[in-house]
């Protein structure tokens, strides 16, 4: 039995002749004839009384014609539902991110994306890199953006490695230079992320190497706090290009700075766990949007 027999069953059903039932389908007489015979063939049941010219259903065909009704229009449901997950229109994204960019860079372009598709669900969380790397691993997350190191087999990973900005306050006398270097910054009040972070270690050999002292003033562990410091005077940091961009120019000047301090991230999916659709479509979105920032 297949959902065409069905169609046809419901057809003569209606119309009482292979003629019309044809009509309603767009096949041949002789089609409707072979798939009501193969109908009755697959369940052993006499379903009409050949008599005048005419198919007179039986007790039994009007009982599975009632049936045939709701698995047609399940079967409709279905072929809706595959057509919007092929255009991308329906289905679920679980993705998560660490808080430089999970907090105003992947909204945006989550919002972007989601602007023509109504039926689609995404959760989105905000953690800690270990927390995203677990749940990646486990395959509760479709994606997820963590900090380095990966060394867990079970993660499918690509990296995106960006360059590190210098931000001062608006204002500040290093505001209007087109570079900065640690020389430039000897001794200038310095906010950095704690000692274990990749950026600590390779600022901290930049100063050393241009014979120039780091001012450690404050200690952050997330690079938009030490945004914000600097935005209200505490002193200068070296930051990711994105958390930078999210903050005003009236508040805080981007200068590009040398030697280049690299940041990378990790565009994670778990492995053994195929892509759908919606999450292959949405981390090429990702990169797309990581492409301005990528060294």
């Amino acid at each position: 039995m297949n959902i065409r027999q069905l169609q046809a069953l419901r057809a003569v059903v209606e119309s009482q002749t292979t003629t019309q039932a044809a009509e309603i389908l767009g096949v041949t007489q002789p089609a409707i004839s072979t798939l009501i015979a193969g109908l009755e063939k697959s369940l052993n049941i006499k379903l009409f009384e050949r008599s005048r010219g005419r198919l007179w259903p039986t007790p039994e065909a009007f009982r599975l014609a009632d049936e045939a009704d709701k698995v047609i229009a399940g079967f409709g449901r279905m072929e809706q539902r595959a057509r919007k997950l092929n255009e991308l229109k329906s289905g679920e994204l679980r993705v998560a991110s660490l808080p430089g960019p999970g907090l105003q860079f992947i909204p945006r372009l989550l919002a972007q994306f989601l602007a023509d598709k109504p039926e689609v669900t995404v959760h989105l969380q905000v953690r800690s890199s270990s927390e995203i790397k677990e749940w990646v691993a486990s395959q509760y997350l479709d994606l997820g953006l963590a900090d380095l190191p990966i060394d867990n087999p079970a993660i499918h990973y690509e990296i995106v490695t960006m360059r590190c900005v210098c931000v001062v306050p608006a204002g500040h006398f290093l505001a209007g230079k087109p570079l900065l270097t640690p020389k430039d910054l000897d001794n200038v009040p310095f906010i950095v992320l704690e000692p274990g972070h990749m950026t600590h270690t390779r600022l901290a050999a930049a100063f050393l190497d241009c014979d120039a002292r780091l001012n450690v003033r404050v200690s952050v562990q997330l690079f938009a706090p030490a945004c914000e410091l600097v935005a209200n005077g505490a002193g200068v940091s070296l930051v990711d290009p994105i958390t930078a961009q999210a903050h005003k120019p009236d508040r805080l000047v981007s200068i590009p700075f040398e030697p280049v301090i690299p940041f990378s991230i990790a565009l994670m999916t778990p492995i053994g766990k195929p892509l759908s659709l919606l999450t292959q479509s949405f981390l090429e979105s990702l990169k797309k949007g990581f492409s301005p920032y990528i060294i």
